[in-house]
């Protein structure tokens, strides 16, 4: 069971950071929903936030930025591009700043959260298992790089435009990055479970 705080709900804390760095972002809820093949198990897509800002208002610390959610369709011929605006926040912030950081990598291993994507709806960290790097669990939404658990964050899919709702948001794009990718958790599989073997005691 999930506790209860009376700390702003992450969304609106977001929303008042973004006001405040001046980035506009309109909602994409009604896109064109292009096929998409999503497995049952494993990885069902990335996300990479490249040149995102950091800046923190007093307490409050947030990065926003803009990227793309890879993943493959639904007849398998090749993967496709969703452009992703992001923005994430915690109450860790000491200072008033704007500055770029490292780009941020999302592994997606959540059905129901890539089908939001791809559908056009936006994916709020707190409704998710969120992992990072430090976890033996990869959970709904595993975190490779760029960010830490402190940071709850937003994942919206389409542009910061309005020219954006004109047209499809979706382009055909590589599979090189997604299929790199789900080799990963099967290379840190093996892994712990050759550290299991070695501290397995002999037996007398």
């Amino acid at each position: 069971m999930k506790t209860v705080n009376n700390l702003p709900h992450l969304s609106t804390v977001l929303s008042v950071f973004m006001l405040v760095l001046s980035v506009s972002a309109c909602s994409h809820e009604d896109a064109l929903v292009e096929k998409t093949f999503v497995d049952s198990d494993g990885i069902k897509g990335i996300v990479r936030i490249t040149s995102p800002k950091a800046g923190s208002l007093l307490h409050l610390r947030g990065i926003v930025g803009k990227g793309e959610f890879i993943t493959q369709r639904e007849d398998r011929d090749g993967c496709i591009s969703i452009p992703i605006r992001f923005a994430a926040g915690d109450f860790e912030g000491s200072n008033i700043s704007i500055q770029s950081v490292d780009s941020i990598n999302l592994a997606i291993y959540s059905n129901e959260a890539a089908r939001k994507l791809i559908v056009g709806h936006e994916v709020v960290s707190e409704d998710y298992h969120v992992t990072d790097t430090s976890n033996a669990l990869l959970g709904d939404i595993h975190i490779e790089s760029g960010l830490t658990l402190s940071y709850g964050f937003v994942l919206n899919p389409g542009e910061w435009s309005w020219s954006s709702l004109m047209s499809s948001a979706h382009t055909k794009t590589s599979c090189h990055e997604l299929q790199k990718q789900k080799v990963q958790p099967i290379l840190q599989k093996d892994a712990s479970e050759a550290l299991a073997i070695r501290q397995i005691p002999p037996s007398r």
